[in-house]
């Protein structure tokens, strides 16, 4: 089961309608508590939880968390990249990058940029 939670309602629904066993979600609560989920696709966006405690619930249970972000200056990257998150995708993008995701997550390879210069290592 893959969980559509942006808070865009028209890639809600195009992303409901191009992916299969998926179903659009509006309460984080949803997301904890949904059993057979196994993809969270999910932009930032406020709720009762702050990110980082909320996406560390999520990932708690094992569930790939394919991210969409504005860009990589934006401070939720950091705390994402170090709960385990690789999978993300930088605005502007297409659903077909997103789709991809799904069965082809991210190796750490791909982000270890993003990683370096969070934790300031020298790039060789």
């Amino acid at each position: 089961m893959v969980l559509i939670f942006t808070d865009n309602e028209q890639l809600d629904r195009d992303l409901n309608k191009k992916i299969e066993d998926s179903r659009i979600v509006y309460y984080p609560d949803y997301v904890l508590e949904e059993k057979q989920a196994t993809t969270l696709i999910a932009s930032l966006q406020p709720n009762k939880y702050n990110f980082k405690d909320f996406m560390f619930k999520v990932r708690e249970k094992n569930i790939q968390v394919i991210l969409i972000l504005e860009n990589d200056k934006v401070k939720e990257l950091k705390d994402a990249l170090m709960l385990g998150i690789y999978d993300i995708i930088f605005d502007p993008f297409d659903l077909e990058d997103i789709c991809k995701k799904i069965k082809n997550p991210n190796q750490f390879s791909k982000i270890s940029k993003y990683i370096k210069d969070i934790i300031g290592l020298e790039t060789s």
